[in-house]
């Protein structure tokens, strides 16, 4: 395990953010172009990510593997919507930010950051069976997770239906489909589904970072309730993680791939999915925010630890 890599990838995310702050102080990103920038991601760029991140795997992996870690991740997202309801209740959340604090503690950066980490800690195979095992997350993220942002929206309309039927959803399901299936796509299809799917990690910064840009810094700090979200996120999380997957699996890629998708900062597409869906984009930007600073700590901690604690 490299933990200067692990370092150096969230220090790189971190100064993407910078930037995106940057250029909303200095005017070159205002609000009309942050719902724009936000819209390209959702819409286009995220879409893209996730199909192209089975198109080059199928054929990888024997199935017996693959529908483990598969079925093992609707597991662990349905117990992280069940200890997300409970959390946001025991820190007295008001209603008006339930939605958001309960799809910050459910929905982690396992994509964007967690690629590289994984990488890092267990080599290459850990990208492939990491894509697997965080499917779920566009299913559950692009369905039940819009539900929760919906809830928090300025204009507390109800939700829609209609919502369900956007790209991310339909893109989780195609992604399923040309993997369960085998379903090969034209290698120019597939590179150009990479191409604009490698926008999402730089936009998404930007665009968290533009976003922090409209509140003030006062703010930002004042949100007593995020620090408690962050610690419940960063650390009980993956120790609750690691304490379950010990008990019932002594698959060591699984139980780590566990432990770090739960370890993971707060997940930038909450800010996308809240300016896209009128919810509260200020509480989303100061959950990702301060939870990806502290993760430069936090995360080669657990890791340390993990490693650590699997030789016992």
């Amino acid at each position: 395990m490299d933990i200067r890599v692990v370092i150096n990838t969230m220090i790189e995310l971190f100064l993407q953010l910078v930037l995106g702050y940057g250029l909303a102080r200095l005017g070159m990103i205002d609000e009309e172009m942050n719902q724009k920038l936000s819209a390209l991601v959702v819409k286009v760029s995220m879409p893209a990510l996730i199909v192209a991140s089975v198109a080059d795997k199928i054929g990888k992996g024997s199935l017996t593997e693959v529908l483990g870690f598969l079925l093992w991740g609707f597991l662990f997202y349905g117990a992280m919507i069940g200890l997300a309801w409970l959390i946001t209740r025991a820190m007295g959340t008001p209603v008006g930010q339930r939605g958001t604090y309960q799809f910050m503690l459910i929905f982690s950066n396992c994509t964007f950051m967690g690629y590289p980490v994984m990488e890092a800690i267990f080599g290459t195979e850990a990208i492939f069976l990491n894509s697997i095992f965080n499917l779920p997350f566009n299913l559950i993220a692009f369905s039940y997770g819009i539900l929760l942002i919906s809830r928090d929206g300025e204009q507390k309309a109800g939700f829609e239906a209609k919502k369900l039927l956007n790209p991310g959803i339909v893109a989780a399901i195609l992604a399923l489909l040309i993997f369960g299936l085998s379903i090969p796509l034209p290698r120019v299809l597939s590179q150009t589904l990479a191409s604009v799917g490698n926008l999402t990690t730089p936009l998404s910064m930007l665009v968290l970072g533009a976003a922090l840009a409209a509140v003030p810094l006062k703010e930002v700090f004042r949100e007593g309730r995020i620090y408690l979200m962050t610690g419940f996120r960063l650390v009980l999380l993956p120790i609750l993680t690691f304490l379950f997957m010990r008990l019932v699996t002594d698959q060591a890629m699984l139980i780590g791939i566990a432990v770090m998708t739960a370890a993971m900062p707060v997940a930038s597409v909450s800010v996308m999915l809240s300016n896209q869906y009128r919810g509260n984009t200020r509480l989303a930007s100061i959950g990702v925010f301060i939870s990806t600073v502290c993760s430069v700590i936090t995360i080669p901690l657990v890791a340390f630890l993990y490693e650590r604690l699997m030789k016992l």
